[in-house]
């Protein structure tokens, strides 16, 4: 885990900062103590339903990125769901293959699809979206900024892919957070277990959500 964290930082976070890589978002501005979650691998019919439960309670709007080939049969009404409670139904691709690996034409299709499979659910065409495994290179972004696509990162990773432990998960977070981050977090059972007290955590410590596209003052969709 930490090698792939570590060279994740050199090949993603290092272009961004020294400018080669543009329209590439980590996280918001420093100087406010606001976060924003944001969730991927959505929808599915449980998770998705059991997060949206948890944040419905506490008044959070969050940034879903969902996978457009899972939205099928069961799955729509969750997406639709997502929608109408105010949150963002945003694009993670087709199928989740690494874009990096892909050619342009690829790219384009992957998000594309994705985009017009969102649209006809929400009636909302995505203009930001989450490579899968944060893995972008110059063609990547290339490609995206061409067809008018912002690609949306994070600056915390809850680590709930990995720790399986929702204590660990909480603590990770609140030990490492920061004014402006984009928290990252999946729809499975490890963070539907840390949802509620990390949220609750995080209040106590003055910190008050945005949804994504308020925080960082761009727009979500076309």
């Amino acid at each position: 885990m930490t090698q792939f964290l570590n060279t994740w930082r050199t090949d993603t976070l290092t272009p961004i900062q020294s400018g080669i890589y543009t329209n590439v978002i980590v996280n918001g501005n420093p100087n406010h103590k606001r976060v924003a979650l944001t969730f991927d691998d959505a929808p599915d019919d449980n998770n998705t339903d059991k997060l949206l439960d948890i944040l419905d309670y506490h008044g959070v709007k969050a940034a879903f990125f969902m996978i457009a080939r899972t939205m099928v049969e069961g799955n729509i009404s969750v997406v639709q769901r997502t929608n109408d409670e105010g949150h963002l139904v945003l694009n993670h691709t087709l199928s989740h293959p690494r874009l990096s690996d892909l050619n342009e034409s690829s790219i384009v299709y992957q998000l594309d699809h994705a985009a017009e499979q969102i649209e006809s659910i929400t009636g909302h065409y995505p203009l930001l979206y989450r490579p899968p495994y944060g893995s972008i290179n110059s063609l990547v972004v290339e490609s995206t900024n061409n067809h008018g696509l912002t690609t949306i990162l994070w600056s915390l990773d809850s680590l709930d892919w990995t720790l399986k432990d929702s204590d660990a998960v909480v603590e990770n977070v609140i030990s490492n957070v920061r004014n402006g981050d984009i928290i990252l977090m999946h729809r499975n059972a490890t963070s539907v277990a840390s949802l509620s007290e990390m949220i609750e955590e995080l209040k106590n410590k003055g910190y008050l959500f945005e949804r994504l596209d308020e925080m960082l003052g761009i727009r979500a969709y076309r």
